[in-house]
């Protein structure tokens, strides 16, 4: 088993794997981690397999057909070499991601493989296993698409201000907020002086989607499908929350008198500081997408977002683990 903190660095996953026979095997300790090699192909549950002398081919005992760790992944019947793709899982949970252009110079591809690579990375990070909210929830929606002002003159949209999304995208977070205490210690360096450090006892988890409009029967159903009962829910005042406090205990924060944090003390700027996040990685790494595509960029964020509390070898094997998806 290998270390929790081999990969530090791209250089240390080079170095971990330098033949695909490497990469086979250790995608197979991480797929079939009890050493039972379920068959993927589909039909079958055959739970024994021949092991070729390439180390990288299996025959399954039941259906007689033959697999790789590969099959039934996002790499599967892919020509692209496995430690390309360890790069590239690495270069996407960048802190701000990384462009096509940019990841086929790292990799020695094209720019349109890396743009493959990539969206079928968006869909493993997409692929993650339903985690339903609970604790304080800070709802918030955003509009992705630029600022009108900013745009030429030819390229100016009418009545576009506010929540008129005639040429923007607009997307729902929930946000589960940082569970933490503090307890005091001494300072390590200063006999004798006590600090407050703090603990976290949950990091925060953050679900996002690209929704159609921000109304009522846009959003109040993807909060309580994903938010459990009795959480507290904290929004702004807009119109499309009304209604949560029959099974939530429902916080406004009312921006529009400038309000920031509510009398209770209750606040959803994690949620807008998120926002940011995602809209300055739009802007720096790949400066437009297109409403076609941009959900598969939100679910990048939220995984990167999700899981930017692990070392790069867990993030790699938490993608991994979300990878049985074409």
């Amino acid at each position: 088993m290998l270390s929790s903190t081999e990969f530090k660095s791209i250089i240390d996953v080079v170095t971990r794997f330098p033949t695909e026979r490497s990469c086979h095997q250790y995608l197979a300790s991480r797929r079939w981690a009890d050493g039972v090699m379920t068959c993927p192909h589909e039909g079958c549950i055959g739970a024994q397999a021949y092991v070729f002398k390439d180390g990288i081919r299996y025959k399954c005992k039941c259906c007689k057909r033959l697999y790789t760790a590969k099959t039934g992944t996002m790499m599967e019947a892919s020509k692209i070499s496995t430690i390309k793709w360890f790069i590239s899982i690495y270069m996407a949970l960048h802190k701000k991601g990384i462009s096509s252009i940019q990841l086929a110079k790292d990799i020695s591809v094209t720019q349109k493989t890396a743009w493959f690579i990539l969206h079928r990375l968006r869909a493993v990070f997409g692929n993650e296993i339903d985690v339903k909210l609970e604790g304080t929830i800070a709802s918030d929606e955003t509009f992705v698409g630029g600022k009108n002002k900013n745009r030429h003159h030819d390229k100016k949209v009418a009545n576009s201000q506010g929540r008129a999304f005639i040429d923007k995208t607009p997307v729902l977070g929930l946000l589960q907020t940082e569970v933490r205490h503090y307890v005091e210690r001494e300072h390590k360096i200063i006999p004798g002086r006590t600090v407050k450090e703090k603990i976290i006892d949950k990091h925060a988890y953050v679900k996002c989607w690209t929704i159609n409009d921000t109304k009522t029967a846009s959003i109040q159903p993807l909060v309580r499908t994903n938010v459990i009962p009795g959480s507290i829910v904290v929004s702004d005042e807009w119109f499309a929350y009304k209604g949560l406090n029959d099974v939530y205990q429902h916080e406004v924060v009312d921006h529009g008198r400038k309000q920031y944090v509510n009398d209770s003390g209750y606040t959803s700027n994690a949620m807008e500081c998120g926002w940011k996040h995602l809209k300055l990685t739009i802007q720096a790494t790949h400066h437009w997408v297109s409403r076609k595509h941009q959900d598969r960029y939100v679910q990048e964020f939220s995984f990167r977002y999700n899981y930017r509390h692990l070392g790069a070898q867990q993030q790699i094997e938490q993608a991994i683990s979300n990878m049985n998806i074409r």
